[in-house]
């Protein structure tokens, strides 16, 4: 865990003076969230703010490349000519872009990432010069970054990078309403965050329209980039933090018990002037080699576990490129293995450095009821390690809850036996064509011809699958109050069969939607509930767009979790793609380039995956394809943050749960064998076993009710941090925080039997003869 921690929270950004990089925000009602800006705004920016920030601006599309092995999918990055600059990164082969670069009529050029230099171009050190097919435009490389090179910093996929975006398919970049881009800001040395983010303000109140704009913030890069996964490495670490402890505490009650038994050995040494310093470096040197075996062998498991887990983690985490061990970790593991060696061996070796001589010479351990002092350190310890594993076993019970919650959230759609894959156009290929009935339209004719196919749809975005999501506005009209804001989606005839959605009221798209017909739309049952009191929308007509289209609604669908399980829906707009022509504005955001396959089989869907590459291929052998998968597996990757929670938080409450029992068992096994001479006295005297086992019982349950309450009170603070993961349950549910320390207090029992019951079957006349 320190390893991923350290590479995601710790770590600094591979650019020149990270904190002085910052990402521009919009403060909503809901919370920060990444802002994005026309080109004639951010170049406002850069005239208001040049003497105390640099701006530089970029954004991210899907594109296709030419490989060895066909069209393949990439990340395709339009950047500003000074963002290389601005971030303090300069290619390993080549140059970065020039200013003039960014002019209409100047050679196309690119920056290639190191893995697609090495997988296009087979590594050459000569690849500057060389061409490249970029969608269907012809592009000369200048450069090659860095292996660990990434931005976007959220984007995976980044695989080259262009000076701003020229194809004849995106809006002029002088167009208010033409692609948004993400700008980013470095300031100079000496300048607070609040001095730009007034100069922001001011020239992005001059284009919106509303009296009282959302209010622009700077976050710093790295901040913002790990603001969603912060708290929950920081709960996982104390989840670590809490079995360390607990694997401590145990240690330290088993060398306790080490001292006792050789009490004899330490106060001959004594007697015969050894110094209590020299003792106590001695079991602190045992301790040290305990820690360091321990150590050695908890640096392979990680190394295993980092590579098996290394996709997951990669697909969850930002920056997990650096997740791996280095100096750093192994630094750590050094101050790490000397304060394990200090926790768990301090109290032993104080101990028995200051044990008595004469009492240690004497060898009366058997003889009396044990050394209370050394008890008293013990019980203190399983008292604790109770308290921390009952916190531990609330947090997974909590877990546990969420997950049975989310494996019964209503989808609103089917998914069983259904495929999904992206497909990405060259949409320069088709600037004189509408790509609907020149690409779309074809290729899914084929795909339902196939045999094992059962139907098949077109839509811009699946539900759980949402690389491309679009927001746009639907204007004032008669039946709303004001402008609302609705997700748009294009969709093609069929989806609502072929994902198993639900009509709530008339129909969905069909063939006689066509490109001459009346503009069409279909709503979901929360636009309709927010925006028209749940009244009638069919054939209510509105404007949408920032270039206002006419359509009117035919048709209002079942709500369905659209981007994750745990997220309520949201105001949804449908528009049919065969009507989304060329001529209309939203025809270059929404289907010109990117869209998205599903397939409803008659068969197991993994059966059809070559099948349906191939015949893909056959159709259209400019299309890029995507990686298939079914449905069932999109809805587990979107629970995947909660099932990685709940696996370390159980795994490691099942450890400290075990670790506790051994403990518990430990001390009781030790305290029995300490008492074994009032045991035979009590039963000499007329004690009975029930009596005895009664008295050890008693004795664990004492432990275990005083370690649980603090566990609870632990648990109650300590599971604010689990909150984001949470879902169906509360962070102080009565029923899991009463269960996880009962079951506890069983296992406890349990284990305290077993010595409860060696205690009583002893003879009292070996007992009293031992002695």
């Amino acid at each position: 865990m320190f390893t991923i921690s350290y590479g995601v929270l710790l770590k600094p950004l591979p650019f020149r003076a990270d904190r002085q990089l910052f990402e521009v925000v919009e403060s909503t009602a809901e919370g920060d969230e990444g802002f994005a800006a026309s080109y004639p705004e951010i170049t406002q920016w850069q005239q208001a703010t040049s003497d105390i920030a640099d701006v530089a601006f970029a954004s991210n599309y899907v594109n296709i490349i030419d490989a060895p092995a066909g069209a393949e999918m990439i990340s395709s990055v339009a950047a500003s000519p000074n963002l290389f600059t601005l971030l303090g990164v300069e290619p390993i082969i080549g140059r970065s872009f020039l200013q003039n670069e960014q002019i209409t009529d100047h050679p196309n050029v690119v920056l290639l990432s190191y893995d697609t230099w090495q997988r296009s171009l087979a590594g050459d050190r000569k690849v500057l010069g060389k061409t490249v097919h970029i969608g269907a435009t012809l592009y000369t490389v200048i450069g090659v970054m860095p292996k660990q090179f990434r931005y976007p910093l959220g984007d995976t996929r980044a695989e080259v990078w262009v000076p701003l975006e020229r194809s004849a398919l995106v809006p002029k970049l002088d167009d208010p309403y033409g692609s948004p881009w993400h700008p980013i800001v470095r300031l100079h040395a000496g300048v607070r965050p609040e001095a730009l983010e007034s100069s922001l303000a001011r020239v992005h109140s001059q284009f919106v329209k509303s009296e009282t704009p959302n209010r622009i913030r700077l976050l710093r890069l790295h901040d913002q980039l790990v603001r969603e996964v912060q708290p929950a490495l920081l709960a996982l670490e104390i989840a670590v933090a809490i079995v360390w402890l607990i694997a401590c505490s145990n240690v330290a009650g088993l060398l306790l018990a080490r001292v006792v038994a050789r009490r004899t050995e330490i106060a001959v040494r004594s007697a015969l002037g050894a110094a209590r310093r020299r003792m106590v470096a001695q079991f602190l040197t045992e301790s040290l080699l305990l820690s360091i075996a321990g150590a050695v062998g908890g640096l392979g498991i990680a190394a295993l576990i980092l590579r098996i887990f290394r996709h997951m983690l990669g697909t969850m985490l930002p920056m997990a490129q650096n997740i791996h061990l280095d100096w750093s970790i192994f630094a750590g593991l050094v101050v790490l293995t000397l304060l394990t060696a200090l926790t768990f061996g301090t109290a032993p070796a104080l101990l028995a450095a200051w044990a008595g001589t004469e009492a240690g010479l004497r060898n009366s351990g058997r003889s009396q009821t044990g050394d209370r002092r050394h008890n008293r350190a013990r019980a203190v310890l399983l008292v604790s390690e109770v308290a921390l594993s009952i916190a531990l076993l609330i947090g997974a019970g909590l877990m546990m809850r969420t997950m049975y919650a989310l494996r019964h959230v209503p989808l609103g759609f089917r998914t069983d036996h259904l495929l999904v894959t992206s497909l990405t156009a060259p949409g320069d290929l088709y600037k004189d064509q509408n790509i609907g009935a020149a690409a779309w339209q074809p290729l899914l004719d084929a795909v339902r011809q196939l045999p094992g196919v059962k139907d098949a749809a077109l839509s811009t975005v699946m539900p759980l699958k949402h690389p491309v999501e679009w927001q746009t506005i639907v204007y004032k009209t008669n039946w709303t109050e004001g402008n609302v804001d609705a997700v748009v989606r294009a969709a093609s005839p069929g989806l609502m069969d072929v994902l198993g959605i639900r009509m709530h009221s008339g129909r969905f798209f069909n063939l006689g939607d066509t490109p001459t017909s009346i503009p069409v739309a279909v709503v979901n049952r929360i636009f309709v509930d927010r925006y028209l009191g749940g009244g009638d929308a069919l054939g209510k007509q509105f404007r949408f767009g920032r270039k206002p289209t006419t359509a009117t609604v035919i048709g209002v669908t079942d709500d369905i979790h659209q981007d994750s399980l745990t997220n309520a829906s949201v105001p949804e707009l449908y528009l049919c793609i065969p009507q989304i022509a060329r001529d209309n504005p939203l025809y270059l955001a929404i289907v010109s380039k990117y869209m998205e396959l599903a397939i409803r089989t008659e068969v197991a869907p993994g059966t059809m995956v070559a099948q349906l590459r191939r015949q893909i291929a056959e159709v259209n052998s400019h299309l890029a394809i995507g990686e298939f998968s079914t449905m069932s597996e999109a809805v587990e990757d979107s629970i995947g943050a909660q099932k990685l929670a709940a696996g370390v938080v159980g795994v490691f409450g099942g450890l400290a749960l075990l670790i506790t029992l051994v403990g518990l068992y430990g001390l009781l096994t030790y305290m029995v064998e300490q008492r074994t001479r009032e045991i035979g006295i009590r039963m000499a005297l007329g004690a009975d076993r029930a009596a005895v086992i009664s008295m050890i019982m008693r004795q664990a349950l004492l432990l275990m009710a005083l370690g649980a309450a603090a566990g609870v009170c632990i648990a109650l603070w300590s599971n604010r941090l689990l909150h984001a993961f949470l879902y169906g349950v509360t962070a102080s549910d009565p029923w899991t925080i009463a269960l996880a320390p009962l079951g506890l207090v069983l296992c406890g029992l349990a284990a305290a039997a077993v010595p409860a019951r060696r205690a009583a079957g002893s003879n009292p006349v070996d007992a009293l003869r031992a002695e």
